[in-house]
């Protein structure tokens, strides 16, 4: 996995100087995506995996032990860049080298849909370690572990990514001037996060039910970059001169490698660190009255099933500050007249940087104007709704949506669900239809056998009837525990202990 980072790091600058300085710092990298596991997070069944998208879930749980062992997505979604139909086979990803047929310009696999839209891209894997919450009457504890690693790339003018795809050199374009005052953003991040998570049942009277929850999370940055332009005004008169009249923007990286030579660096493993924070609310409207209960053991808590459900929760509000290996690049109101692109020199990180400080301000350091960068989380206000219907028959709806604090941040882009499921304790079946970022509608399957589930929002991602712009899957293994079933006891035993009582006030 650190043998992949680096060469996408590296990678990343190599492209980024030659090509329209660093617009594209990631955004020239294959575009993938990872998102929500709607097929589980909404389930009934979700228990702690579900605290993704609300914190407040655990204690609402049908379970009161409730451990995932190991669960894990990748999704990956773009706008601009495909692998035709009739190229793609996903089994090819499943051999040791894959192979795709290759075309012109320079052998590339894939192709372009070259239109005026602006360009975006969004990419995220997640880990979810070993992680459980226990259910204490009123209150859950649980302990999360995980890792991610998120790539946000949007409000790329389509110019600038032509000019990327085809290297600098595209008659139609070359030699108009382009000038665009719109945020270019693009960021990325890799980073492990270890937390805990509390919920509590604020109250419960009748079929009302309401819960809180939130989770803290200590996070430990590997790796990030970012670039964020205000303005920027060029032309391209062919593929070996780029003349900028004027460019308005700030990037940054904390890389595990040495500048100078590119050998990758094994200490420290994390070069930055930070705070993030998850919060929920959960109603519910139960079949049945709810009321407070004592009761003698952990196993003899009573679950009520619901009517339906509402929950609203902050998700991924914080940031990784990077101290160590960490430079800020500044361009501010600078131009250039870059001749002889193709002949630029770069053999490691300093290359580059020197190699614009040189360019755009005449000496070889003034555009490394700081030692720390900060990369904010992709912080997004999610709704989710759950309705029984019909016995065992669930439908959901839920809507994620971004808020972006920080121009060096992540930015999450829009996802509008509706989930229609069939639910037991034994097995779910899941069918989620969803709208990546207002534009691209999307069929998925997921399903669940007792504490092991599978599944995809996009399935389409696995055939070859449509280009291939991004595939998303998702898995785990859970175990569980689940509340009115005691070994050699009965369940509605609720006689109750002092000790116990204490946390069911």
């Amino acid at each position: 996995m650190t043998a992949v980072i680096q060469t996408h790091f590296l990678k990343v600058q190599m492209s980024f100087s030659k090509s329209f300085v660093f617009v594209l710092i990631l955004f020239s990298v294959n575009s993938l995506y990872a998102q929500e596991m709607l097929g589980i997070v909404n389930s009934s069944y979700a228990g702690i995996t579900g605290s993704v998208i609300n914190p407040a879930v655990t204690v609402t749980s049908p379970f009161y032990i409730d451990i995932n062992l190991v669960s894990g997505n990748f999704f990956a979604e773009n706008n601009y860049i495909y692998i035709a139909k009739e190229d793609y086979r996903f089994s090819r990803f499943l051999s040791k080298n894959p192979q795709f047929p290759t075309h012109e310009p320079g052998n590339m696999i894939v192709y372009d849909y070259y239109n005026t839209k602006n360009k975006k891209a969004f990419a995220s894997a997640r880990l979810i370690g070993p992680s459980f919450a226990v259910t204490v009457g009123r209150h859950s504890f649980g302990i999360v572990t995980g890792a991610r690693s998120v790539s946000s790339t949007k409000n790329v003018p389509y110019d600038i990514a032509k000019f990327a795809f085809e290297r600098r050199n595209f008659p139609p374009l070359n030699g108009t001037n382009f000038v665009s005052n719109q945020n270019i953003y693009s960021a990325e991040l890799a980073w492990m996060e270890n937390g805990i998570n509390y919920s509590y049942v604020v109250k419960q009277r009748g079929l009302d039910y309401w819960a809180a929850g939130i989770t803290v999370k200590d996070l430990r940055g590997y790796g990030g970059g970012y670039v964020y332009l205000d303005n920027v005004d060029y032309f391209l008169p062919n593929a070996d001169t780029l003349i900028i009249n004027n460019i308005i923007g700030e990037g940054g990286y904390s890389l595990p490698l040495d500048y100078q030579t590119n050998e990758y660096l094994k200490d420290p493993l994390f070069r930055g660190k930070g705070i993030g924070f998850d919060i929920g609310v959960i109603y519910q409207k139960k079949k049945k009255g709810v009321q407070n209960e004592h009761v003698s053991s952990l196993c003899a808590q009573n679950y009520t099933p619901y009517q339906y459900k509402i929950g609203i929760s902050l998700l991924d509000i914080g940031r990784v500050k990077f101290t160590q290996n960490a430079e800020k690049l500044v361009f501010n109101n600078v131009s250039t007249t870059w001749a002889d692109l193709s002949n630029a020199t770069i053999n490691n990180v300093d290359d580059f940087t020197t190699l614009l400080s040189n360019q755009f301000y005449g000496n070889p350091t003034e555009i490394v104007q700081g030692n720390e960068i900060n990369i904010a989380l992709p912080t997004a206000l999610s709704v989710q709704a759950d309705v029984n219907y019909y016995k065992n028959w669930f439908v959901n709806g839920i809507i994620v949506y971004p808020i972006h604090f920080s121009k060096s941040g992540l930015i999450r882009p829009v996802l509008f669900g509706i989930t229609p499921r069939y639910e037991t304790s034994l097995f779910d079946i899941s069918m989620p239809v969803t709208l990546f970022d207002w534009t691209k509608p999307r069929i998925g399957l997921s399903a669940r056998f007792l504490s092991f589930f599978v599944g995809t929002e996009k399935i389409s991602g696995f055939f070859h009837y449509k280009d291939f712009t991004g595939l998303d899957f998702y898995f785990g293994v859970k175990l569980w525990l689940k509340k009115g079933y005691c070994r050699n006891k009965k369940a509605e035993d609720n006689c109750g202990i002092e000790e116990y009582k204490l946390f069911t006030k």
